[in-house]
């Protein structure tokens, strides 16, 4: 068994396909087949099966998949010691964050983190929660800035703030200088909401149902930025977290509090560790930035 037949299969687990992970790394598709069944000829075991042209992990696949992540994880965290061993330049650090926190919560982290290791390698991973646990459990990040709820059991989290989520409306609308709002007064009002991969959606639609509400959705899009250009051109309202409010005076989009039967509501941003994950100078100290900048009672 090889280490880089271990990569190759949680490649393939990851991406699904046996075409995407050659792609991923940057090796022929017969080439990692011909790995993959070396593999499952030395642990004596079938890892794949098939089902309608797809790649299923066995029950002996998975458990190999999870003690694979972790053998990977421990040669990747010996080589990043070894590295750091007489190094001042702080290591290396790989960071996970989500689309709808990075660009509110990065610029001032990095830019101390830089002041203070202004030689060490810093990774930014920007992508849909399930992704990041996916990339973190497997070493691939060592810290993330995630939103619960997510499976917890292979990381170490730590809570940072909670989120409050407002009604988005332009400055215009009748709704403008409201100071508290009911989504049953809403009526058809057009909502713009992110794609419904985004974590961010499912915890606003939960908000929804538990206050008995379809919101009547005209728009779903990527990003937070065109959310608010959409409302600044009175095309629809939306609800947007506390951390992405303008703060800008003179901005065209006016935020209002939500009534709420139950919890105030919100989004609980954390910051989260695979455990036992060795951690760079670097790395502890984009931890401790965070922790000071953002870290308040949930």
């Amino acid at each position: 068994m090889q280490l880089h037949q271990l990569r190759y299969f949680v490649a393939v687990v990851k991406t699904g396909s046996i075409t995407k992970a050659a792609e991923q790394c940057f090796i022929s598709q017969p080439s990692i087949s011909q790995q993959l069944a070396k593999l499952e000829e030395s642990i004596g075991r079938k890892l794949f099966s098939r089902v309608k042209g797809k790649l299923i992990l066995t029950d002996p696949g998975h458990i190999f998949y999870e003690q694979a992540c972790n053998i990977l994880r421990n040669v990747e965290d010996a080589k990043r010691r070894v590295s750091d061993f007489d190094s001042s330049s702080g290591g290396s650090v790989n960071i996970g964050i989500l689309p709808t926190l990075a660009p509110f919560i990065l610029p001032g982290t990095l830019i101390a983190l830089s002041r203070n290791f202004p030689e060490a390698i810093v990774t930014v991973r920007e992508e849909i929660s399930e992704a990041l646990i996916a990339a973190a459990v497997c070493g691939e990040i060592d810290i993330l800035v995630e939103a619960l709820p997510f499976d917890e059991t292979c990381l170490n989290v730590e809570p940072l703030f909670s989120d409050t989520f407002y009604l988005a409306v332009n400055r215009n609308s009748p709704l403008a200088g409201m100071e508290l709002v009911s989504l049953d007064t809403l009526g058809d009002m057009p909502f713009i909401l992110l794609e419904n991969i985004h974590c961010l959606t499912r915890q606003i639609e939960q908000y929804c149902f538990n206050e008995r509400f379809m919101p009547k959705v005209v728009f779903q899009v990527s990003q937070l930025s065109t959310i608010k250009l959409l409302i600044e051109l009175d095309y629809g309202v939306s609800i947007l977290p506390a951390i992405a409010i303008d703060k800008d005076p003179g901005s065209c989009i006016r935020y209002i509090n939500l009534d709420s039967k139950g919890e105030p509501p919100a989004r609980k941003i954390v910051l989260a560790i695979t455990k036992d994950r060795y951690l760079s100078p670097a790395a502890k100290y984009f931890i401790a930035v965070v922790k000071e900048q953002y870290q308040k009672t949930c």
